[in-house]
């Protein structure tokens, strides 16, 4: 696959096609993308950082979003310039949609909001409507638009807007897609693979069979009626040539969610956006989906350049290259599943070689389009790798004290004697191929003078880690390290003499001009630091980023430099540091489940870097993510075996935990996590939360369709437990004890057991919004939040449910308490954050000031809360909310 890697890798929720070269798309933290090439090159625009959902442009000119918090953007020339309208409401809005003439529209969202304009959008008025949850609008001209929302709503106008009618659709589900061709023909899809069809403009709905159980989001349809697209989870790309009457799969090439699909007229040119900033391309009506934007997760680790081309490496074989500067990335892949370490090219732009794990050797011929390998003779991970100006001469560093020297361009390896058993991070050797050093744990440094066949170590004076080198002319050179550590050498090494760094953080690489005077070097937290007069002296520069960078590559002349790091983020500047710009934004995968608990010794003594003492436990998320953190340390990725989205996990304690996700996925570890194996649940429903018993044997796991399933055995075998009803999502579950429990979902509901499952009964919430997260204290006690800002409490074992009074208006969607029931945390959507320090007598908004999407929340004390949320961010506060910290993760030379 390749594509143009997207600014920021967030999930995409709306795309127009004006024609078949111009297009907007939009999404998550008011990403504004617009093409007019046909989507070869995307360009941010706007500068908004609230979510965006819908976007409907008339002409290439004028255009209008929708987003969180009631936010309504205009503009009327192409997206240069966008300006706020004031929609009169602070509810999310997730749809937006114009007739054709662009004066005439509708806005929907959140406790039945519908805003209607009839002048282009420069002034929006509220019009009459029940407390629907509103999800998307489509209007037909100035008097017809249709809203649809939960639970099966549809809601028509014919006047205008002068009065909303309901119409009864018997879906029961969630609408997410609404379309029409005429005031008769029109269509509707949503949850569980929901298509709708009317002849008469809604008066009638009749349910097609799509083929599939998975939910489904975008709705276009051909002028004539006959050609319908829909588009949905796990790639799900839907055709239909009758009216949709009947469907047949299209090959999208993805498992991503793709969220919103446009076509032209004629059926055959169009895009679709989704997750990950995913944007698909077709030419011939669906038969074929061609990917030209996309977000890219792997952490980069190497970075090298020439000329103007510029190339990154990284997780899971990943290759970021440009050919234009930096100006626009495209994303590949060397061919090879192993994590690429380093890369270095040739002056001529066209050989080039990358090493990584497993004593992976690639090479490349032309730019980097094609990898080969080649045998090292070693199967340990290499870190570093450098070659003269020639391409003939070449050395790679790596665990244990390899050292690798080729003279044929890298065909064949032969190993030199390092004299060390350490992992050696980092090599290099001055232009001329003659002196350089390589460095590495433990403070080594070793040095040659004879081109690579004869090293010798160095004395340095420290025992820190050594990660990165840079070889310059005269006997001069940096080394960089881990706790901010410096050296310089002015008489090829004889002498090392440490330089104050200013900073105590990790760092990665460093980079000289070709004269040596000027350089950078780059560490964790978004450390840049530079230096005038050969690194005797460096300072701090600002890089607008936090995310950990690992790699720095310099022009010659010093104007042009790249960082690179965690999650693909790309920094730059051109003017030698004084300003640095953010050409690809890091991002990580959502993340949706958390559990960690302090460890058996430490407790919550405060441990390194900024985390509680001893902390073990696991984060999940999307694309099967699974981090682990172990004794406080870094959090760490960790293979899980799948790419289904993962929205839950439970522990029974250190080492053995389960996690559930998308269409049934049950994954079992009792290692801590180190390895992860699938179980068979029986069902083919999301699963969206599970809760594990102490004992490792008992577990439950609910989900879609009123879905419960539990184990008695460990998950040797999984069972279906009855359900009171099936017409309902079910997202969380909590037991007090062994027998009684919890479960809550779509439409208020609440389940609960007594005798561990074996029977669940209804208990009346008192409300039908929807409820995702419920906490159990005790037998009698529990605690339930959803949508609207709903917070339930029980003290009669949910006899009695009171609705108690909330700060906010947002959406909750986790709540946790401590042990005791006096100090609670309640996490949701638009960095919502909230606390209680007297078991909910009163609660005090806040947030993390991530901007992100909370998903899920622990407290520990009245004072230690984790979240985790959108685009990776997993934050820890331990003062009660007053700051949060952000954790990072990412691999680690010598410590992964």
């Amino acid at each position: 696959m390749i594509c143009t890697i997207a600014p920021r890798s967030v999930n995409l929720q709306g795309v127009c096609l004006v024609d078949e070269a111009h297009g907007w798309a939009v999404g998550d933290g008011g990403m504004i993308l617009a093409t007019d090439d046909g989507g070869h090159r995307w360009q941010s625009q706007g500068d908004t950082d609230k979510d965006l959902r819908a976007v409907c442009f008339a002409d290439t000119e004028r255009g209008w979003t929708a987003g969180r918090d009631g936010t309504l953007l205009h503009t009327t020339d192409g997206g240069r310039t966008w300006e706020r309208r004031d929609a009169g409401t602070d509810r999310n809005l997730y749809g937006i949609s114009f007739e054709p003439s662009g004066l005439a529209g509708w806005a929907v969202g959140d406790s039945g909001v519908i805003l209607a304009t009839v002048d282009g959008g420069l002034t929006w008025q509220r019009q009459h409507s029940d407390d629907t949850h509103f999800t998307r609008c489509f209007t037909l001209d100035e008097n017809t638009a249709w809203a649809i929302g939960k639970r099966g709503n549809i809601h028509a106008t014919v006047d205008g807007g002068a009065t909303w009618t309901v119409q009864r659709s018997d879906a029961e589900v969630d609408l997410r897609g609404i379309h029409a061709v005429s005031r008769a023909l029109c269509w509707a899809v949503g949850r569980m693979g929901t298509v709708l069809r009317s002849e008469d403009g809604g008066g009638t709905w009749l349910r097609e069979d799509a083929g599939t159980g998975l939910d489904l989001y975008g709705l276009w349809a051909a002028p004539d009626g006959r050609e319908v697209r829909t588009s949905g989870d796990d790639g799900v790309i839907l055709a239909s040539h009758d009216g949709g009457r009947t469907w047949a799969p299209q090959s999208s090439g993805t498992a991503a969610d793709v969220v919103s699909l446009a076509l032209m007229p004629d059926a055959r040119h169009g895009w679709t956006v989704g997750d990950n900033g995913l944007v698909l391309r077709t030419g011939d009506g669906g038969e074929t989906w061609t990917p030209q934007l996309t977000g890219v997760h792997k952490d980069l680790t190497g970075l090298y350049g020439a000329g103007d081309a510029r190339w990154a490496v990284g997780q899971d074989g990943v290759l970021a290259a440009s050919t234009d500067g930096g100006a626009t990335w495209q994303i590949g892949d060397t061919g090879t599943g192993a994590l690429i370490w380093d890369v270095h090219f040739a002056a001529d732009g066209e050989h080039g070689w990358a090493v990584g794990d497993a004593g992976t050797v690639l090479r490349t011929v032309d730019g980097g389009t094609h990898w080969t390998p080649a045998d090292s003779g070693v199967r340990l991970p290499l870190f570093g790798v450098h070659f003269e100006a020639g391409g003939e001469r070449g050395w790679a560093v790596g665990e244990a004290g390899t050292l690798l020297a080729t003279q044929d361009g890298g065909a064949t390896w032969t190993p030199r004697d390092s004299g060390v058993q350490q992992p050696l991070l980092g090599v290099h050797f001055e232009a001329e191929g003659k002196q350089g050093w390589a460095v590495g744990g433990d403070g080594a440094v070793l040095a040659s003078d004879d081109g690579g066949t004869t090293w010798q170590r160095q004395r340095t004076g420290t025992r820190a880690t050594l990660s990165h080198l840079h070889a310059g002319p005269a006997g001069r050179a940096t080394v960089v390290g881990r706790s901010g550590t410096l050296l310089v050498t002015q008489d090829g090494g004889t002498t090392w003499t440490p330089r104050d760094s200013g900073t105590d953080v990790s760092l990665w690489g460093v980079a000289f001009t070709e004269q040596g005077e000027r350089g950078w070097a780059v560490g964790d937290g978004g450390t840049v630091l530079a230096t005038r007069d050969g690194g005797l002296s460096w300072s701090a520069q600002d890089s607008g980023v936090v995310d950990n960078l690992k790699a720095v590559w310099a022009h010659p002349d010093g104007r042009r430099v790249h960082a690179v790091g965690d999650g693909s983020s790309v920094i730059a500047t051109r003017d030698r540091g004084a300003t640095w710009t953010l050409e690809v934004a890091s991002t990580g995968r959502n993340l949706y489940g958390v559990h960690l608990f302090p460890g058996e010794k430490d407790g919550f003594s405060g441990g390194r870097d900024g985390f509680p003492g001893g902390m073990n436990g696991w984060v999940v998320g999307d694309g099967g993510t699974v981090l682990a953190v172990r004794d406080g340390g870094r959090f760490a990725p960790r293979p899980s075996g799948t790419a289904a989205n993962l929205y839950s996990v439970s522990p029974a304690g250190a080492a053995v935990a389960w996690a559930v996700g998308r269409a049934g996925t049950i994954l079992h570890t009792r290692d801590a996590g180190a390895t992860w194996r699938q179980q068979a649940g029986g069902s083919t429903k999301d699963l969206l939360e599970v809760h594990v018993r102490p004992d490792a044997l008992t577990a439950w796991a609910v989900g879609d369709r009123g879905t419960i399933l539990a184990t008695v055995d460990g998950g040797t075998t999984w069972r279906h437990q009855p359900s009171p009803y099936r017409n309902c999502g079910l997202w969380a579950v909590d037991f007090a004890d062994a027998s009684t429990g919890w479960a809550v979902g779509t439409g208020g509901t609440v389940f609960a057991t007594t005798d561990g499952g074996t029977t669940w009964r209804v208990q009346d919430s008192g409300g039908e919004d929807d409820l995702i997260d419920v906490h159990a204290v005790d037998a009698r006690t529990a605690w339930a939040v959803g949508h609207r800002g709903t917070i339930l409490r029980t003290r009669d074992g949910g006899r009695n449910w009171h609705r108690c009074p909330s700060p906010t208006g947002q959406n909750f969607t986790a709540v946790h308490f401590t042990p005791d029931g006096r100090n609670g945390s309640a996490v949701g959507r638009s960095d919502t954050v909230i606390t209680t320090r007297d078991g909910g007598g009163t609660w005090q908004p806040g947030s993390t000031g991530s901007g992100m999407s909370l998903w899920n929340v622990q407290v520990f004390t009245g004072l230690e809360i984790w979240t985790v949320g959108d685009e990776g961010h997993v934050l820890s506060t331990a003062d009660g909310g007053t700051t949060w910290n952000q954790h990072f993760y990412s691999p680690e030379k010598d410590k992964r």
